[in-house]
């Protein structure tokens, strides 16, 4: 058996030589996931938000809505919402300051938001402020990730699953010492010995699973006390 030991990754890294890279979630990522690879980035992408749009506009109404600091202002001048979103994206498209950082576009009810600027430095730099409707009868949901912004080169990963159809899914490349929002960077150890009550699979898989796999990339699963 093996004690625990106190690092800045206790409860998880238990012995061994631990190397470490810092690589993108593609999804939440939990500390003691094991994780194989989701693919490299192979040219650069701008991050982007999709803001969706509901109601009935009113036709000839003020609203405003605030992004990156910068307050956009626009009249409603129609019933029809798709027509009113994309009156909007052009309302941003020609704001002094904010069309120089971002740009907007749209499809029917959905307003999309991008970084000018490819690479991961755009995660996180699109900020949508308040909205203010009025009497336009406009409802805007809240900003959800439609592209996350990353550099060639730049790999993501994603949980082990033996059962995904995706064949780079189900081979382990390593086990994540922190937790890892999607989108977000952090930290993968690729060799090491591991508390095994610590490690965490997707449902329906255990370490018997992927215990031979593991082995084979220098990964290594011990009971620990």
């Amino acid at each position: 058996m093996y004690d625990k030991q106190e690092t800045k990754f206790d409860a998880l890294v238990v012995g061994g030589k631990v190397e470490t890279e810092n690589l993108m979630a593609a999804s939440d990522i939990k500390k003691g996931d094991v994780v194989a690879s989701h693919g490299v980035c192979t040219s650069a992408t701008k991050a982007k938000l999709a803001v969706v749009f509901t109601g009935t506009p009113v036709a000839s109404e003020a609203c405003k809505i605030v992004i990156n600091g910068y307050e956009v202002d626009y009249t409603t001048g129609s019933t029809t919402l798709a027509t009113e979103v994309a009156g909007i994206k052009a309302a941003i498209n020609l704001k002094a300051g904010l069309k120089d950082i971002v740009a907007a576009d749209n499809s029917s009810g959905t307003l999309t938001l991008e970084w000018k600027t490819a690479g991961r430095d755009g995660n996180g730099k699109i900020e949508v402020g308040d909205f203010t409707a009025g009497d336009s009868g406009l409802t805007m949901g809240e900003p959800s990730v439609d592209t996350y912004g990353e550099d060639v080169g730049d790999e993501r990963v994603a949980i082990v699953d033996s059962d995904s159809g995706t064949s780079a899914l189900q081979e382990p490349v390593g086990v994540a010492l922190e937790d890892i929002e999607a989108g977000k960077f952090g930290t993968i150890a690729f060799c090491g010995e591991f508390d095994q009550a610590a490690l965490n699979f997707s449902s329906g898989d255990t370490l018997n699973t992927f215990k031979v796999k593991l082995r084979k990339i220098g990964i290594f699963a011990k009971a620990c006390v």
